[in-house]
């Protein structure tokens, strides 16, 4: 299955090594040394559920991860770079032994106010599609893995279809979606999921901390648009 077939398929895929070494040695020096001149303690509520050092945001450590990248021209092949305009990055670190022992993951899909991410509650702030930068191996469960439901955003269409505008007001929906699987990926790892598949972080029970970077994409169109790419999920693209 080409990596096309599987994220129309599963939801999601990844390409192994797709970042030049270069390119992910200047991200990781950037995330270390603001992390050692700007962190603060009081902020960790913050950085847990928006982005860990929110000054790198947007700054060329870190978005020549996305633009002087292979991911560049996936993005082009799969939506066209024309139509689509993208974040600053999300810094995402697990730190280790973010918890005591494995606990089982919960999903959600982003867009949804949880009261701590900087949403204003009652509308949906949805995108097209996530792309994590991986930094750090990530080699067995619950040491921070990426974890996807697989074939969870078709599930989630269906909702939004039935349930009808509504839910555009109403809290994140909690549909079954089955059994979550755990991502293993290696220092420079790509991985693509589209926006309304199932996915969390998987808590971090190991010695070292999972760092990530994780862009959200979206259709530049009028936000007019946006139920049509809720329940019409491949709307627009190209695969």
């Amino acid at each position: 299955m080409n990596w096309r077939e599987q994220l129309r398929t599963e939801g999601y895929t990844i390409f192994p090594g797709l970042i030049p070494p270069p390119l992910v040695s200047d991200a990781l020096s950037a995330i270390a040394l603001d992390l050692r001149t700007n962190y603060k303690t009081e902020r960790q509520t913050e950085y847990d559920n928006r982005s860990y050092c929110p000054d790198l945001r947007g700054t060329p450590a870190i978005m020549d991860l996305l633009v002087k990248s292979e991911v560049y021209k996936i993005l082009d092949e799969a939506l066209g770079i024309d139509q689509i305009a993208w974040d600053g990055g999300q810094i995402a670190i697990r730190k280790a032994h973010n918890h005591h022992s494995p606990k089982p993951p919960e999903p959600h899909i982003d867009g949804f106010s949880s009261g701590l991410n900087g949403l204003t509650p009652g509308r949906v702030y949805n995108h097209t599609l996530l792309v994590g930068v991986f930094l750090t191996p990530v080699r067995k469960d619950f040491v921070g893995n990426f974890t996807v439901w697989p074939q969870s955003h078709y599930l989630y269409e269906s909702y939004f279809r039935e349930r009808g505008p509504r839910a555009l007001t109403e809290p994140m929906p909690k549909p079954p979606i089955g059994d979550p699987v755990q991502l293993k990926c290696e220092v420079g790892d790509v991985v693509l999921a589209h926006y309304q598949l199932g996915h969390t972080a998987a808590v971090n029970t190991s010695d070292t901390d999972r760092i990530a970077v994780y862009f959200r994409i979206w259709f530049r169109n009028p936000e007019s648009e946006q139920w049509k790419y809720l329940t019409h999920i491949w709307e627009g693209w190209n695969i």
